[in-house]
């Protein structure tokens, strides 16, 4: 198992990570990227110790909402510092020689409340082909884009540095690629165009963040983060309407025991959600996933 995952700031802060070529990138950045954010959200001090760990997190469930009346400045500064600290961890994880094989994708959605307005937005960042999808009224609306080595703007980056995409896998009788039955791979090696670490594929394999943001609304219910383990034998969609629909079921099932005690209802409904992520991983291992599978679920009503 190479993937990895973390939560932070009160929940604000999650991220999935698809180690590749070993573990140690993945938990590298399960260690240290939520203080190397937090350091980078931190209000700069003349009067800070030069001697403390900028990767420190003295209470990992702080929240370091940075104070601003501007809620578009507070969000343009998260986003800043999200980019900043990924790059500070893919530069730490070059300096490491004998991890030049290894690497990892990263998929992370932090959530900031403006104080004034109370209105959410959800900011997301994406290294590679992991994933995070938001259900909004039950439609699922793709919050990352995937990086993978096909990609057309992938492609052509790769090709302009000098390095090759080819598909490995079975074709068809005029040589076109038969879904399903392998993967691109950059100069025959990484089956993603873009992650953090992997010494050996620069410049070919970037290490670029996406970033994207979005307004939470009113009938916005979870969102799923998750390794391409899930997204390999299920769509946004399907991933999407099967949370909904355990949950309904849960519901009805509920509803004709105890329709009498609400609050039976919600407690029973709380530990449902809280069983829905690794029922999602267990779901992907039914049809048929072959990779690692990692997902969180991060519900927002």
């Amino acid at each position: 198992m190479e993937d990895d995952y973390i939560i932070a700031g009160g929940g604000r802060f999650v991220g999935v990570f698809d180690g590749h070529g070993g573990s140690k990138v993945s938990l590298y950045l399960r260690q240290n990227l939520w203080g190397t954010l937090s350091s980078q959200l931190a209000p700069k001090s003349s009067n800070s110790d030069p001697n403390s760990d900028p990767n420190s997190d003295p209470n990992p469930n702080s929240d370091p909402n940075p104070p601003s009346s501007n809620s578009e400045e507070a969000v343009e500064g998260i986003k800043t510092a999200i980019t900043a600290a990924v790059g500070k961890i893919d530069d730490d994880v070059q300096m490491i020689r004998h991890w030049s094989f290894q690497g990892s994708t990263a998929v992370c959605v932090y959530l900031h409340t403006d104080p004034i307005t109370s209105v959410t937005t959800i900011i997301s960042g994406n290294v590679g082909d992991s994933r995070a999808v938001l259900s909004r009224n039950s439609f699922a609306v793709e919050l990352t884009k995937d990086h993978k080595p096909n990609d057309e703007g992938e492609k052509r980056r790769v090709e302009e540095l000098g390095g090759k995409v080819e598909w490995f896998g079975f074709s068809d009788k005029k040589g076109n690629p038969i879904e399903g039955s392998g993967v691109y791979r950059i100069n025959g090696n990484l089956a993603v165009a873009r992650a953090i670490g992997d010494r050996s594929e620069r410049p070919f394999v970037s290490a670029a963040v996406d970033m994207k943001t979005i307004k939470k609304e009113n009938n916005d219910e979870f969102i799923i983060l998750a390794s391409d383990g899930l997204w390999d034998v299920m769509t946004s969609q399907e991933s999407v309407t099967f949370i909904n629909n355990q949950l309904k079921n849960s519901s009805a099932m509920i509803d004709t025991s105890v329709s009498d005690d609400r609050n039976m209802i919600k407690t029973a409904m709380k530990k449902r959600r809280r069983k829905m992520a690794r029922m999602l991983a267990e779901e992907a291992l039914r049809r048929g996933s072959t990779d690692n599978v990692c997902c969180i679920v991060v519900w927002l009503n």
